[in-house]
């Protein structure tokens, strides 16, 4: 059917209003999915009258394409809008295969059209069924993004006017959802910026930002607290609950902080399990009347958590500075009570506290100090080994495990617990544990070099690295260096290994295996997933935590523990090693339960390498502990 010239042109005219419509709406950022509603309305009301048509809609795809779904419907006739009707392309590939192939369906005929094979059936079944349809793809610039629909009740011959027509239509509708699409994207650009994903708090440059332009706008009776909060033994827990419940037990966390933290008070999570929050408040408020205010709080966080079935009981620590008191800044303001909970964690891991003093500046120093001279430490080979003898059951020494000391110049004899905590965070722990290693296969292939080729060495390897990508290349160069088969060389994990990332856990083991060295799992038992190691990880020895084997001759429950591990080690075929043996009783109970191996004062103190010669050397090669020795 052709329309006069007049009609064109009122048609024209029509477009040129909606285009200016669309184009302030994109020009003034007014689009949202709150307004697009109203928008969609206006502009279907006017393709009505552009295309003479009684009823148009307006689809979008789902990402994979499967699915049209209307944003707007609108029938003129009955003047009625609607939305969300959805097209299956299984249940109509006809009407999906037609348009995807030309830029413009236009259907004289429903009822005759092949493209409408399956379509048909359905508007026939409505109340009041179209006859003719023509349809304009919409090309977003992320691709082909739906459809523009536009039917009539009459058949209907569409012209190259109407075609032409139609196409700008959906060229317009593109525009209004590009834009949408972009205005999102700039939304959700933001959120990762300022926001932390999976909580929905700020994060730590968004926490800053916002209290430095809330502080500006305080007044001068104003004060406020920072609260640095973590959570005590998350990476235990998680290793418990697994990723995915952990996630929510941070979710579940994070809903609590905002509760108990509503505006005007700023809540942050960031770095894994830490919270920040900063509250304002006004007057004056002791520190008495402070803490017992954040037991409440505590209190409120510690109550269990129902997650994956099961409850789950969390504790916290927490450090605490005041504004103006402590800090005239934001991020002084959070260093200043992290401070504040590391001083508080010096004194118990579990359930600690602290409030800041300028004292704790010098406890920051110290620590700067201690990383330098831990690094000098090194240069000056300040370091050195003891070793401690591992027996069989017969008390034979089979092996040795190496134990490193800082000789430190001023401070004396320095145990591990002195000073691995902070090479592991400055990352010293790397060059440190080379030279472990190093030393110990010099020691090791000296005293099989001497005779006593039996002999195993056991070194403990940190989680950083053991993880690090050129461990398995530097534990070859040092073996072929040394020449010490990789067998007589056990390589001690500890279970928080398992907690960086399982399966570059269980990969680095099958790579050291493959090498032809044994793994052992130090510490077995401390740790809530403990069992779950063995089903995971193809190792060979297990150490039994001393906790258990303390235990021994005076608490049931400890022999329980340690039997059933042995138990279970010796149906994997794993060798067991008894750690903290100290005395005569637990010593028996050991041997009673059939561990592989022991461990521990009852047999000699970690000692210097020339006790360790002595002791080969006037045993022979068979070293039988506990004996009576006195070192020369």
């Amino acid at each position: 059917m052709e329309r006069a010239y007049e009609e064109w042109m009122a048609a024209f005219r029509e477009l040129r209003k909606q285009q200016q419509f669309i184009f302030s709406h994109a020009k003034e950022l007014k689009l949202s999915h709150q307004s697009l509603r109203d928008i969609l309305k206006e502009m279907c009301k006017g393709i009505v009258d552009i295309m003479k048509c009684e009823r148009v809609s307006i689809w979008l795809y789902d990402e994979k394409h499967n699915r049209l779904t209307a944003q707007h419907f609108y029938d003129s006739y009955h003047s009625h809008h609607d939305s969300g009707e959805v097209l299956e392309r299984s249940d109509y590939p006809s009407y999906f295969h037609a348009i995807e192939q030309e830029r413009v369906l236009a259907v004289d005929d429903i009822n005759n059209d092949p493209s409408m094979e399956e379509l048909k059936l359905w508007y026939f079944h409505q109340s009041d069924p179209m006859a003719g349809l023509i349809d304009a793809t919409i090309l977003l610039s992320r691709g082909l993004g739906g459809v523009v629909c536009c039917e009539t009740r009459n058949k209907r011959t569409w012209t190259l006017q109407d075609r032409i027509l139609i196409a700008s239509i959906a060229d317009m509708v593109s525009i209004i959802f590009d834009r949408l699409h972009r205005i999102e994207l700039e939304e959700h650009l933001h959120r990762l910026a300022y926001t932390d994903i999976l909580t929905g708090l700020h994060n730590r440059h968004s926490f800053d930002e916002a209290v430095t332009n809330q502080l500006r706008k305080q007044g001068t009776e104003q004060r406020g607290m920072f609260i640095y909060l973590v959570l005590d033994q998350f990476s235990e827990v998680q290793s418990a609950l697994g990723q995915d419940s952990a996630a929510q037990l941070l979710r579940m966390i994070g809903e609590r902080v905002r509760e108990l933290f509503p505006p005007p008070a700023i809540a942050a999570r960031f770095a894994f399990d830490h919270f920040l929050i900063y509250s304002p408040y006004e007057g004056q408020i002791d520190q008495e009347l402070l803490f017992r205010r954040m037991e409440l709080i505590s209190n409120e966080l510690r109550r269990p958590l129902f997650i994956s079935g099961q409850e789950v009981f969390m504790t916290f620590s927490y450090g605490i500075s005041l504004y103006p008191d402590h800090t005239d800044n934001a991020q002084r303001g959070v260093q200043h009570a992290y401070m504040a909970l590391e001083s508080g964690r010096q004194k118990t891991k579990r359930r600690s506290r602290g409030i800041y003093e300028p004292h704790m500046q010098e406890y920051v120093k110290q620590a700067m100090f201690s990383e330098m001279n831990l690094r000098k430490g090194l240069d000056a080979h300040e370091f050195k080994l003891f070793f401690q003898p591992q027996v069989d059951m017969d008390g034979i020494v089979k092996g040795w495990e190496a134990l490193i000391r800082w000789d430190h110049p001023e401070r004396g004899l320095i145990a591990p617990s002195g000073f691995i905590e902070l090479a592991e965070s400055t990352g010293l722990i790397i060059p440190i544990g080379e030279w472990v290693i190093k030393q110990a296969l010099r020691q090791l292939s000296e005293w099989q070099r001497r005779g006593h080729a039996y002999l195993t060495m056991s070194v403990n390897i940190s989680p950083r690295h053991f993880l690090h990508p050129n461990f398995p290349f530097y534990m070859r160069k040092c073996i072929d260096d040394y020449g010490v088969e990789p067998i007589h060389f056990l390589l001690e994990i500890t279970e928080n290994v398992a907690l960086e990332n399982h399966v570059a856990v269980q990969k680095r083991i099958e790579i050291l295996r493959e090498m032809g060295f044994h793994i052992a799992i130090d510490d077995f038992g401390k740790g809530y997933s403990a069992f779950n190691y063995l089903q995971r990880f193809p190792v060979n020895q297990i150490k039994i935590d001393r906790q258990f084997i303390s235990g021994l001759g005076n608490d049931t429950k400890s022999r329980s523990i340690v039997e059933t591990i042995v138990h279970l080690a010796n149906m994997l075929g794993l060798h067991t090693i008894a750690e903290g043996v100290e005395t005569e009783v637990q010593w028996d109970i050991v041997r009673e339960l059939a561990c592989t191996g022991a461990q521990g004062f009852h047999f000699a103190k970690p000692m210097p390498v020339e006790e360790a010669d002595r002791l080969l050397a006037i045993s022979g090669s068979r070293v039988k502990l506990p004996t009576i020795y006195i070192p020369e």
